[in-house]
């Protein structure tokens, strides 16, 4: 397969160590021996060298790539260790694949193959000898640093325009028109809106005279330029789409008996409005085991549907599916498998079942996105149907976010653009809110009643509501969520995360508080155990006086789901709760996490000063070095930032709490007042 690899770029079945990078970063040796290092940095820093084209990276490149955020001695000492840790996950090899001096590293190009640089040096003559692929690249180091963030956006794209240009090179110059054809096919996986790529495939299949074929994919052509640009595409390609009519109609007309369908060489492309499309695998309706669940996932389709960005393929049992062989045409496929959990009795031949439920990305190697157990009987049913709705879309969105991370903001439909704004929405950092904040206003232009869009915008505008220091942007925010929630419960009442996002939006305002509280009560029973459900009533609780209580069930939560993904969306909900129920280190330690990830959240760092001075009391001298560093980190933030602003922010929260909150902060060194400033500085 790689005999056509450029001098220098090893072959994989001559190395002794496999470094595969599409996708989630994976080692193996040529036994299968899995080396995948563990830790996220060792991971990173593996990834810059594979990546390097073979030349050495000086240790400051790496030591400026892996920890951006400390300084240049910790960073180099930090770069130490994880050296150490990669040669140890490394060393059952027993020889050096690491090339380690003074000053710079490298991986060793006899010994060491690396699936992405075979595409990243593939020609127009041999680009379709590689498996084709549409994973992103690093998948599994997002997020590890900022600097490797940005270094990660550059190298998928430098990987995506040697993709484009490559494959519209030999959609051109390949001699075989099947050969021409699956260029084109691949080329508009890669790129949606490469005309070149359109054009080409509809003269290939001009040329066969499919015409069925042709005319459906100049349809398809069409449909993806007006959904994601609002206009047609350029005079060249509509003139090919003129020609393939005018073929189709004259064809028509020379045949007694109208056109059939035929079968196409082309892969169908999903339809634009779509962000992905799932399927669902049943076991046999025939079992006696089905009918209790099958309403769970009749509300679920039926929910999963209306959210307005997923094409949902009917459901089939697994077995045939089993018996006819994998045939993959969606990209998501859930899973359910089911036993009895009672034995039978009377009437009820299962009077409880358990539910197993496996969500797989199909074009990533069925890697398991979510997974979850349920114990379903007669009366949950409902509620575990509308569990799995919120959970499905959401971690699929997640997924896709990812997914489509490298591509141009211009390139995206209002959908897809929809969720680039998830993804920077999810990142909670306040610099990038306002940025997803614009593509959601236009994104909305185009799709102002889509269910998607509307749920991301009340979720910016709520965490936008609690990360900016100025009250006035403040209720800007919560009033543009407020406005998002309930036009998405208006459009879809039943929806479950729109009421809980418009319950708790509405609880940090005074004059909305009674109304935020009753949606609440009414919603709670339909979300019994769902993750959103869960945070919000404990912030519920925590307004109504009952801190301990309230870190109580979050304590809970995070030990029943410690890495669900509202725990780092909501997290100021969580450090207050934590930090006023006299749960201090949990609110610390969840400090410590956000601050991070995005260390210029001015909300995090005033409650970690408060939670830090709490320490402090409680007797934990540790603490103050650490105290003292978020006081100046608020300092050069925040200068004018008072007791006034941080209360102006929690007009909701009983008297006896905000009192115990402002005495932290008085103690962390935050005046009462912007006046007093000059007489109580933080710093």
């Amino acid at each position: 397969m790689f005999d056509h690899t450029k001098p220098g770029v090893r072959k994989a079945e001559a190395s002794i160590l496999r470094l595969d990078l599409m996708g989630v970063m994976s080692v193996q040796m040529l036994d299968g021996t899995t080396l995948t290092p563990t830790g996220a940095k060792t991971r990173g820093l593996l990834a810059i060298l594979a990546l390097s084209d073979r030349r050495p990276v000086t240790r400051r490149a790496l030591a400026g790539l892996l920890w951006s955020m400390r300084s240049e001695e910790q960073a180099r000492a930090s770069l130490r260790q994880e050296i150490h840790r990669l040669t140890e996950a490394l060393s059952p090899l027993g020889t050096d694949i690491l090339d380690v001096q003074r000053h710079a590293l490298s991986l060793k190009p006899v010994l060491t193959s690396v699936d992405a640089e075979r595409y990243l040096n593939a020609t127009p003559s041999n680009i379709l000898r590689l498996p084709e692929t549409d994973t992103l690249l690093l998948s599994d180091l997002d997020g590890v640093d900022p600097a490797l963030d940005e270094w990660l956006a550059h190298q998928r794209d430098r990987l995506r325009h040697h993709l484009i240009s490559t494959l519209e090179q030999a959609q051109s110059t390949l001699s075989d028109p099947d050969q021409r054809l699956t260029a084109a096919n691949r080329l508009l996986h890669v790129d949606r809106l490469n005309e070149t790529g359109w054009r080409t495939l509809l003269r290939e299949l001009a040329r066969r005279n499919d015409s069925s074929t042709a005319l459906l994919t100049a349809e398809q052509c069409l449909t993806t330029f007006r959904d994601s640009l609002h206009a047609e595409p350029s005079a060249a390609t509509m003139a090919v789409i003129s020609e393939v009519r005018h073929l189709a109609n004259t064809l028509a007309h020379d045949m007694d008996a109208p056109p059939t369908a035929r079968a196409s060489t082309t892969t169908p492309l999903p339809a634009a409005r779509d962000i992905a499309s799932i399927a669902f695998t049943f076991p046999d309706r025939g079992t006696p085991l089905f009918p209790l669940v099958e309403s769970v996932f009749d509300q679920a389709t039926a929910g999963l549907a209306r959210f307005g960005f997923l094409a949902l393929f009917p459901p089939s049992p697994k077995e045939s599916e089993e018996q006819g062989g994998p045939h993959h045409t969606h990209d998501y496929q859930i899973e359910l498998k089911i036993r009895p959990t009672t034995p039978p009795t009377g009437k009820t031949p299962f009077p409880s079942v358990r539910l197993v439920v496996r969500v797989t990305d199909q074009r990533r190697d069925n890697l398991i996105i979510w997974a979850e157990r349920f114990t379903i009987t007669a009366d949950n049913a409902d509620v575990i149907g509308a569990f799995l709705v919120t959970e499905i879309a959401w971690r699929i969105a997640m997924a896709e976010a990812r997914n489509a991370a490298s591509r141009p903001a211009h390139e995206l439909s209002p959908l897809e653009l929809g969720l680039r704004a998830f993804a920077l929405t999810s990142r909670n950092d306040p610099a990038v809110l306002p940025q997803a904040r614009d593509m959601l206003s236009d994104a909305l232009d185009h799709l102002p009643e889509n269910p998607f869009l509307l749920l991301i915008a009340a979720l910016n505008g709520l965490l936008s509501s609690t990360e900016i220091p100025s009250p006035q942007q403040a209720t800007e925010a919560r009033t543009r969520g407020i406005e998002a929630a309930r036009k998405l419960t208006q459009l879809l009442p039943e929806t479950v995360i729109g009421r809980l996002l418009l319950a708790r939006l509405q609880m940090d305002d005074p004059s909305t508080l009674t109304f935020g509280r009753q949606l609440l009560i009414e919603t709670l029973p339909s979300c019994s155990g769902s993750g959103i459900g869960v945070i919000v009533d404990a912030y519920a609780t925590l307004l109504a006086g009952h801190a301990q209580k309230a870190a109580r069930t979050l304590l809970a939560f995070r030990q029943q789901h410690p890495t669900h993904p509202f725990f780092d969306l909501l997290d100021t909900d969580f450090m207050l709760i934590f930090l006023l129920g006299g749960e201090f280190k949990e609110a610390a330690e969840r400090g410590r996490t956000s601050l991070s990830a995005a260390p210029t959240r001015i909300s995090m760092l005033v409650l970690h000063a408060a939670t830090l001075v709490a320490l402090r009391e409680k007797g934990h001298t540790d603490v103050c070095d650490e105290l003292d560093a978020t006081r100046a980190q608020l300092g050069r933030l925040a200068p004018t930032l008072s007791l006034e602003d941080v209360l102006a922010h929690h007009t909701t929260l009983p008297s006896p709490l905000a009192e115990t909150l402002l005495s932290l902060l008085r103690q962390a060194g935050l005046p009462a007042s912007p006046e007093q400033k000059g007489e109580q500085c933080l710093a």
